[in-house]
């Protein structure tokens, strides 16, 4: 067996009869459940943690992320632990990390939203989860000494293995060439998966990626060193009505999760650990209609990412997500604006809704660098909590918390024109920390007279607990070729 379901007692103060009606018990089975995967028997649980859910214990995973918080083409990634299960009603959750310098005396569960304090005694640290979700765990205050705990919840709609339109990965550890999934076509990762490979869906239509497993990039280098080249793990290429759900990314040696050209697509409980150069999260190039709903992004790079390379981006929206950059951008638009050099290009209907920030510790947290010609416009951010600010840029530049501009960077293909930025909408940003303990300026910078940044409004700004009313308040610097700019 390489999956256990166990069905959770139902605590009563009272009974008043001697024993439990048929209905009542299978009200309770349906009320409480947990599901654990057993790792592969070809990989070893980690040393640094262990991880036990009602006292059984999980397979824990270290998955590779990024501490250094800087550019260098040679970072050789840190560790960090990581679990999953699943689980409906409630769960005591035990953590024990002897892989630390000095035991646990402290711990952090985040979301900090979540309201969950732990219980710290002799190197334990306990906790209740009545909610699925994605946790992490920060011990002794060291934002180094982290431990990711992904809480699905039941798995449903689940695909038949012997359906010939199936791919089905079962437990264990598999090494394959590519995988490339057609017209009405499914991936299933069985919980307990380790899939070592990439999966591409090009011209395709209604595909299906799912489960519980994970698609881990460690045997491949990174895209950036000698005989080596990108290998992006979840590569989408004009296709359309795809949809990915509840699997986990890590340790890709590029991109993680990329749409190109596609419409229609919607992904749900993804998580991507990523600590190798260029690690983008979710990137989308000129897409159609795409949804990012309840999904986890920790990053060597930007983090939630659109940019057009052939043709324009509409109907894009990251809904109930949270993210922790440690590198680069947690919200970008662009640089690449045009890079497909598209008869006006726009970027336009985009979302950002619930969004929580755990850390970010580079450049910005909002951005849009409209590096080409493109129109960007109605742009929507709403509901953004930002945990930890902790922007420390490179050389001390870069270190804004909303950064928008119009402006050639290396990245731009159409360099003798550029585009505008219109109607953008922030309603409901809060900022908890930051590094120094100082509200964090922005910048606004557009390029000339026919080429400006309108319309920006910035609205419901909390930061480090003062509501922001002004933009000298929000230490906002903006050029002649701004306009439109409100805080309030």
């Amino acid at each position: 067996m390489r999956r256990f379901r166990f069905l959770l007692p139902v605590l009563a103060a009272v009974l008043f009869a001697a024993g439990i009606s048929a209905a009542v018990s299978e009200a309770a089975q349906r009320k409480n459940l947990l599901t654990i995967y057993e790792g592969p028997k070809t990989m070893e649980s980690s040393r640094t943690a262990s991880v036990s859910v009602n006292g059984y214990e999980l397979f824990v995973y270290d998955v590779m992320v990024n501490h250094e918080h800087i550019w260098n083409a040679n970072t050789q990634p840190s560790r960090t632990p990581m679990a999953y299960f699943d689980f409906r009603g409630e769960v005591a959750v035990e953590i024990r990390m002897p892989g630390l310098e000095r035991e646990v005396e402290s711990a952090e569960v985040l979301p900090g939203s979540a309201g969950i304090v732990p219980e710290v005694q002799d190197g334990a640290v306990r906790f209740s989860l009545s909610e699925p979700g994605q946790y992490t765990v920060v011990f002794n205050g060291n934002v180094n000494k982290a431990l990711h705990l992904f809480a699905n919840p039941p798995e449903e709609n689940v695909p038949d293995r012997d359906d010939p339109g199936v791919y089905y990965i079962g437990p264990g550890e598999w090494t394959m060439d590519a995988i490339v999934l057609k017209d009405n076509e499914t991936l299933y990762l069985s919980g307990g998966a380790v899939l070592h490979s990439i999966v591409s869906v090009a011209n395709a239509k209604n595909v299906r990626i799912c489960g519980r497993g994970m698609i881990d990039g460690s045997d491949y280098p990174a895209w950036n060193q000698p005989g080596s080249y990108a290998r992006v793990p979840i590569n989408l290429d004009h296709s359309r009505e795809v949809t990915v759900e509840g699997i986990i990314v890590a340790n890709s040696n590029c991109w993680n999760v990329n749409s190109y050209s596609c419409r229609d697509v919607a992904m749900n409980n993804v998580k991507v650990i990523s600590g190798r150069q260029n690690g983008d999260g979710f990137t989308f190039q000129s897409c159609v209609n795409h949804t990012v709903t309840d999904c986890f992004a920790r990053t060597w790079d930007d983090s939630l990412v659109i940019k057009n390379y052939s043709g324009s981006s509409r109907g894009i929206t990251f809904r109930n997500c949270q993210i922790w950059t440690d590198l680069a951008q947690s919200m970008e638009i662009g640089y690449e604006t045009d890079k497909g050099l598209t008869l006006d290009p726009e970027i336009s209907e985009v979302l950002f809704e619930n969004i929580t920030v755990l850390y970010n510790f580079h450049k910005p947290v909002i951005s849009i660098h409209n590096s080409d010609d493109a129109f960007v416009h109605g742009i929507t951010y709403r509901n953004i909590l930002v945990e930890n600010a902790f922007m420390q840029g490179d050389n001390g530049n870069n270190k804004e918390l909303i950064e928008m501009t119009l402006q050639n960077s290396s990245w731009s293909t159409v360099r003798d024109e550029f585009g505008s930025i219109d109607d953008v909408l922030i309603d409901g940003l809060t900022v908890l920390r930051t590094a120094d303990g100082k509200i964090p300026r922005s910048r606004f910078a557009g390029q000339d007279a026919e080429h400006r940044i309108t319309n920006v409004t910035l609205r419901n700004v909390t930061i480090l607990g003062t509501a922001i009313t002004s933009p000298e308040e929000m230490k906002i610097s903006a050029n002649e070729y701004c306009g439109g700019i409100t805080v309030r």
